[in-house]
């Protein structure tokens, strides 16, 4: 299922790597031959029975090795040959990443100075009004549930700016856990532009767009800045990925954390689960690839200055148009 085609041979000496490891650390030698494996993408029926076999003979060195040890290590191994934001895997002692990430950004954020225009609600969404005519807004989940829905309440935010005298939209995404409906609120304004590319294990699978018949009024077509930096989830970054493909806006920041695309899961027969990515997105427009590459800002900034270098950027716009 994995869309970067790990081979059979890769993920096996994967596994027998880590199950080897796991052997040592409790002071075996897990002196064992790596079989030969087929180097092919498919699954080989025959090679994980050798594996199989090898995994037997380190246990029979290491008795102490548990069959839970020796199957979250050969797991663990396994995903990690292809690391992916979105591979990973749940037991029952918690979620065990094929790509570890350190985050540099703060997800905490304090308001800039400003007119309060909107104060937060249960998804964090607030908007102040700034110098010049620079609305802020930002919000710390991308909600939709029966009661909630973010597109309608940043449509309402919005409206609340421009009522207040917005001359242009600073999206703080900082810290934002992400959820559905980016690709929407970035909608609102593009005029149906294509956006990315999706990609499966086979190939090309289409290309995504903007909705055209989203898009909102002229009025609010004003100048747009998204602070971003690696603290967060994918659905910031479908909105920075919009923006910076169509050159929408002005993307001010750190590097997004490089989590955009798809995962399946599978259970297994214990109940625990492996996610697996299965998709990923490539810009329409550049071919740029940003699953676990991040979007790049157009102006690097640090977290403590990148409000004031946002709100710059637009308050030169504001006063060239």
């Amino acid at each position: 299922m994995d869309v970067h085609k790990v081979s059979n041979k890769k993920a096996l000496e994967g596994g027998l790597d880590a199950v080897r490891e796991a052997a040592r650390k409790l002071g075996s030698k897990a002196e064992v031959k790596t079989p030969e494996f087929q180097d092919v993408q498919e699954p080989v029926l025959a090679d994980f029975r050798k594996f199989a076999d090898a995994v037997s003979e380190i246990v029979q060195k290491t008795p102490e090795l548990q069959p839970s040890e020796i199957f979250r290590a050969a797991t663990t191994g396994m995903i990690r040959t292809s690391p992916d934001c979105h591979t990973y895997y749940f037991d029952g002692r918690g979620r065990i990443d094929s790509r570890p990430i350190q985050q540099a950004g703060s997800g905490s954020v304090t308001p800039p100075q400003g007119q309060v225009v909107l104060q937060p609600d249960e998804a964090g969404l607030q908007e102040r009004l700034l110098e010049g005519g620079v609305a802020w807004i930002r919000w710390t989940e991308f909600k939709i549930t029966g009661t909630y829905d973010i597109r309608a309440k940043v449509k309402s935010a919005l409206d609340l700016g421009l009522a207040a005298g917005a001359k242009a939209w600073l999206f703080d995404m900082r810290g934002n856990i992400g959820g559905n409906g980016p690709d929407v609120i970035a909608s609102y304004f593009l005029n149906g532009e294509s956006v990315m590319n999706v990609e499966v294990r086979t190939g090309q699978a289409g290309v995504q767009s903007a909705n055209k018949d989203l898009r909102l009024a002229e009025k609010y077509q004003l100048p747009i800045a998204l602070v971003q930096n690696d603290a967060g989830g994918s659905g910031p970054e479908i909105l920075a990925l919009y923006m910076k493909e169509t050159k929408r806006g002005t993307i001010v920041g750190g590097k997004s954390i490089g989590c955009v695309g798809s995962a399946a899961p599978t259970t297994l027969s214990d109940g625990t689960q492996i996610y697996v990515v299965v998709e990923e997105y490539s810009g329409a427009v550049t071919g740029t690839k940003y699953n676990n590459q991040g979007v790049m800002p157009d102006i690097v900034a640090s977290d403590p200055q990148a409000i004031d270098a946002a709100a710059k950027v637009l308050r030169d716009k504001i006063a060239g148009r």
